[in-house]
């Protein structure tokens, strides 16, 4: 409460969320199990806990049994505030997996992953929450990189229309 002349001012200030960014994920050789809310990695023991929303291994992403997900294609990430309610697929095959079919196109001449601009991943949690997540590289650290290393961006958003 900001007082002015005596007349108390009632001041809102509204914070967005943080997008996360996470680099060089290794899913190389076997399934990296990662919880948006905590933005941390879970030790595989612990995925029968669901305390997990989203694992790695190569190009195949997969979401925990109650978790829902959906691509948007020819979108701007940074524009989307707002995540709609319904159209999610649940659990192991709600992202699909492919080149062109997923978030990434695989280039037969030089063999590499490379995500598919302006498609990212929109995920309501088993918890509840919306994310969404864009994937930014497969390749630690540059595009020479080894490949199965992964960089992305998420952050939380509000359930509601996409567009403001």
């Amino acid at each position: 409460m900001l007082f002015i002349f005596g007349t108390a001012i009632q001041k809102t200030f509204s914070q967005q969320p943080a997008i996360k960014k996470v680099g060089d994920l290794d899913a190389t050789s076997k399934p990296v199990y990662y919880n948006l809310e905590k933005g941390i990695t879970v030790d595989e023991t612990d995925t029968a806990k669901t305390g997990w929303d989203l694992s790695f291994q190569r190009t195949t992403l997969t979401l925990q049994a109650a978790a829902g997900g959906q691509l948007l294609e020819n979108s701007d990430f940074e524009k989307i505030e707002h995540a709609p309610s319904t159209g999610y697929a649940f659990g192991k095959n709600a992202i699909p997996n492919g080149s062109g079919k997923s978030w990434y196109l695989y280039n037969v001449d030089n063999h590499t992953v490379n995500p598919i601009s302006g498609k990212f991943i929109l995920i309501h949690t088993a918890s509840g929450k919306y994310y969404k997540l864009i994937i930014d590289s497969y390749y630690k650290t540059e595009q020479d990189g080894p490949s199965g290393y992964y960089t992305f961006r998420y952050m939380e958003i509000t359930p509601g229309s996409l567009t403001k």
